[in-house]
Protein backbone atom coordinates (compact mmCIF):
# COMPACT_ATOMS: atom_id res chain seq x y z
CA UNK A 1 0.00 0.00 0.00
CA UNK A 2 2.95 2.31 0.56
CA UNK A 3 4.20 2.64 -3.03
CA UNK A 4 2.51 2.52 -6.44
CA UNK A 5 2.05 -0.95 -7.92
CA UNK A 6 4.99 -1.77 -10.18
CA UNK A 7 3.22 -2.23 -13.51
CA UNK A 8 6.38 -3.61 -15.10
CA UNK A 9 5.91 -6.61 -12.79
CA UNK A 10 2.12 -6.62 -12.38
CA UNK A 11 1.42 -6.04 -16.06
CA UNK A 12 -2.38 -6.34 -15.96
CA UNK A 13 -2.91 -3.95 -13.06
CA UNK A 14 -3.87 -0.95 -15.21
CA UNK A 15 -6.36 -3.11 -17.13
CA UNK A 16 -8.24 -3.68 -13.88
CA UNK A 17 -7.50 -0.51 -11.88
CA UNK A 18 -8.26 2.71 -13.74
CA UNK A 19 -7.41 5.11 -10.86
CA UNK A 20 -4.43 3.81 -8.89
CA UNK A 21 -3.62 5.29 -5.49
CA UNK A 22 -1.16 4.45 -2.73
CA UNK A 23 -0.18 5.83 0.66
CA UNK A 24 3.16 7.18 -0.59
CA UNK A 25 1.40 9.27 -3.22
CA UNK A 26 -1.02 10.47 -0.58
CA UNK A 27 1.86 11.48 1.69
CA UNK A 28 3.44 13.47 -1.13
CA UNK A 29 0.08 15.16 -1.79
CA UNK A 30 -0.20 16.12 1.90
CA UNK A 31 3.33 17.50 1.95
CA UNK A 32 2.70 19.47 -1.25
CA UNK A 33 -0.59 20.86 0.07
CA UNK A 34 -2.52 19.32 -2.82
CA UNK A 35 -5.56 18.28 -0.80
CA UNK A 36 -8.08 21.08 -0.56
CA UNK A 37 -10.36 19.28 1.88
CA UNK A 38 -10.50 16.35 4.24
CA UNK A 39 -13.02 14.79 1.86
CA UNK A 40 -10.41 14.71 -0.94
CA UNK A 41 -8.03 12.92 1.44
CA UNK A 42 -10.82 10.54 2.49
CA UNK A 43 -11.63 9.72 -1.14
CA UNK A 44 -8.03 8.75 -1.81
CA UNK A 45 -7.78 6.49 1.23
CA UNK A 46 -11.03 4.82 0.21
CA UNK A 47 -9.62 4.41 -3.29
CA UNK A 48 -6.55 2.61 -1.91
CA UNK A 49 -8.86 0.15 -0.14
CA UNK A 50 -11.27 -0.22 -3.06
CA UNK A 51 -8.41 -0.93 -5.47
CA UNK A 52 -6.99 -3.60 -3.16
CA UNK A 53 -10.35 -5.35 -3.01
CA UNK A 54 -11.03 -4.98 -6.73
CA UNK A 55 -7.68 -6.25 -7.96
CA UNK A 56 -7.01 -8.96 -5.38
CA UNK A 57 -10.51 -10.14 -4.51
CA UNK A 58 -12.52 -9.34 -1.43
CA UNK A 59 -11.22 -12.29 0.59
CA UNK A 60 -7.52 -11.84 -0.21
CA UNK A 61 -5.00 -10.91 2.46
CA UNK A 62 -4.54 -7.55 0.71
CA UNK A 63 -8.23 -6.74 0.75
CA UNK A 64 -8.54 -7.83 4.39
CA UNK A 65 -5.57 -5.61 5.25
CA UNK A 66 -7.34 -2.70 3.59
CA UNK A 67 -10.45 -3.16 5.72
Amino acid sequence: FLEPVDTSVITDYRNVIKHPMDLGTMQRKVEAGTYMSIDEFRQDILLVCENARKYNGATSIYARSAD
